[in-house]
């Protein structure tokens, strides 16, 4: 198969409406005519709307991290198109909520109740008939003072988030449950010590179920600088021990920055920065 004739079957599978379980089962990019990025112009973590008509995703600039948005437009889609959210320089971890179809991110815009802090704290903002509403940072005592960097919610409420504050554990990037109050309000409910490890855990993507938790990581075994893991909620409310998705999802590079389409069938991913797709079905979901 010809470079050109691959490019060109790529183009032909987006003008699908999101990503049918009737193509090809191998990873490819989501955007296949833009230019590769570098070490400063990474993407990564591309979400997307529940009624796929919306795709949010992270892309560096340097030292700044901002965030973009694309529109369906007939079969395909607009031009990224820099989102204008409250940020000094730093917006991260998109993540379409499958509870209320919020999206909810990262910002180090400064906090009213913490003056002069510089911290990632997670907020949200509603996307109600196309339009954006206001954002508002998430409620409760999430944020911290520490960097609280993304979170993901399932259709039940729970939410999965990453935090490198000291009540985590692990000393560095580690991932916590979720919920709200009768307020309003999003409380810590546990660390995920059964996940977590020394090293960065970052970039969770969770199904609409609840039932599968995609993340990355450095830890072994493993293929390339860093992997895509995933693991499945136990009965007991627990999560099972963390699977290494292995190939074709996680490469000798860098893979990390899973995602969801609306309809649950579709991983996004960030492989060393260029974004790609691959269908869910694809995946080695369950240990041999």
């Amino acid at each position: 198969m010809t470079k050109t004739f691959f490019l060109s079957a790529i183009v032909a599978a987006l003008t699908v409406a999101s990503c049918s379980g009737s193509q090809s089962n191998e990873p490819r990019l989501v955007f296949p005519e833009a230019e590769a990025p570098t070490q400063f112009t990474r993407a990564y973590s591309l979400t997307e709307s529940s009624d796929g008509q919306v795709r949010v995703y992270a892309k560096e600039n340097g030292d700044e991290t901002w965030l973009y948005e694309v529109r369906r437009e007939g079969v395909g889609w607009s031009e990224p198109k820099r989102m204008e959210l409250p940020a000094r320089k730093t917006l991260t971890g998109p993540s379409f909520s499958a509870a209320d179809g919020a999206l909810y991110y990262s910002s180090d815009e400064e906090l009213p109740e913490m003056p002069g802090r510089k911290d990632l704290n997670l907020w949200s903002v509603p996307l109600e008939d196309g339009a954006w509403g206001i954002p508002k940072p998430v409620p409760g005592d999430l944020n911290t003072g520490a960097n609280e960097i993304m979170a993901t919610v399932s259709a039940d409420g729970l939410m999965v988030f990453v935090s490198n504050h000291s009540r985590m554990g692990g000393g560095g990037y580690e991932m916590a449950e979720a919920r709200q109050d009768q307020n309003g309000d999003w409380v810590m409910e546990r660390p995920l010590n059964e996940l977590n490890d020394s090293r960065a855990n970052d970039h969770v993507a969770l199904t609409a179920d609840g039932k599968m938790l995609f993340f990355y990581s450095h830890r072994s075994p493993k293929l390339g600088v860093v992997d895509i893991w995933g693991s499945q909620k136990a009965d007991d409310g627990t999560w099972n021990e963390p699977m290494n998705l292995g190939e074709p999802l996680n490469t000798a590079g860098i893979d990390y920055g899973a995602g969801l389409s609306g309809d649950g069938e579709t991983l996004f991913f960030s492989r060393d920065g260029a974004l790609y797709e691959m269908p869910l079905k694809a995946l080695k979901l369950t240990r041999p």
